[in-house]
């Protein structure tokens, strides 16, 4: 289309919106119309690019190849408007109405998102949160093509046109049931390596961090089970004769509640950063600024 006279800037927020929802009744959700208006937008953009641009597969609908390579360029595009265009006016959380996502993985929900949410609440309330599990691979992906604002979670290997901003260092700490393992803490290296394990691994490998650590020393584990989902893990210690090594803000949210003790890995464990990350094309957008701000004192607060 080489006239632009006759293009209409709110196509561009309307393909923005169908590519981070991958759904036209979504879509006309986050921009507040009804879907016949965004079917007859998604329409429009069809003609406009020549291309379907959306396509639908057995797992929902999907962008073609066409709509991918503009997916960067038309939020830059969105942004910078925002940005340089509409700078005056400031961003005003108690009267925004407005939708984040929010990738994140469980156990990190499980530490930060209460209390995100809880300030979300009282400054915000026209803001709703939306959060997808992530791990650090796919986090990079969505934040490129926008279908999350922030990513929250372990991400070393996350570069190029992505920010960074360390939220908190993690430890380990060992999580057992204490009456069922017949020991208290803390757990001596012998008592700890008797016992069966449970390990989380997102991608079903029976060998982790810990097993790392105690090859360096000439010993072994017995890995008795592996999951993907830390928060499943406290519900399985209950009762159970096992242990785990579970991040230390997982283990103290979850272990009262669970009646599991804790106590310190005896290993000697690095830890790991839990960063958020976002594309940096959001560097400047009032609205991600705020947010960012706010997950910054819950993360670093520790509060």
């Amino acid at each position: 289309m080489d006239d632009l006279r006759r293009f209409d800037l709110n196509l561009l927020v309307a393909f923005d919106a169908l590519m981070a929802e991958r759904s036209v009744t979504a879509a006309a959700g986050r921009m507040g119309i009804g879907q016949p208006a965004m079917s007859n937008a998604l329409s429009r953009l069809r003609e406009m690019f020549e291309d379907p641009l959306l396509s639908r597969t057995p797992s929902g609908m999907q962008p073609t190849a066409r709509a991918l390579d503009l997916i960067e360029p038309v939020s830059r595009i969105l942004s910078e408007l925002r940005q340089e265009v509409f700078a005056g006016s400031a961003f005003r959380p108690d009267r925004e109405s407005r939708t984040f996502r929010i990738g994140i993985s469980d156990q990190v929900e499980a530490a930060l998102m209460q209390k995100i949410l809880r300030r979300v609440q009282v400054a915000a309330p026209g803001i709703d949160v939306i959060s997808r599990s992530v791990e650090m691979r796919l986090g990079a992906e969505l934040l490129a093509t926008g279908a999350i604002d922030l990513a929250i979670g372990y991400f070393p290997e996350m570069e190029g046109e992505l920010r960074f901003e360390k939220l908190y260092h993690e430890t380990f700490v060992c999580l057992f049931d204490s009456a069922a393992c017949g020991l208290g803490a803390p757990l001596s290296l012998d008592e700890y390596v008797a016992l069966p394990h449970f390990l989380v691994s997102l991608r079903g490998e029976a060998f982790g961090h810990v097993d790392e650590l105690l090859r360096e020393i000439g010993r072994r584990r017995d890995v008795a089970y592996t999951t993907a989902h830390f928060l499943a893990v406290p519900f399985l210690l209950r009762g159970f004769r096992a242990v785990a090594a579970v991040p230390r803000r997982l283990a103290e949210n979850c272990a009262e509640a669970a009646g599991l003790t804790i106590c310190p890995l005896p290993l000697p464990s690095t830890g790991y950063d839990v960063s958020m990350a976002w594309h940096r094309r959001t560097t400047s957008d009032a609205g991600h600024c705020w947010l960012r701000a706010l997950v910054v004192e819950v993360g670093q607060s520790g509060a």
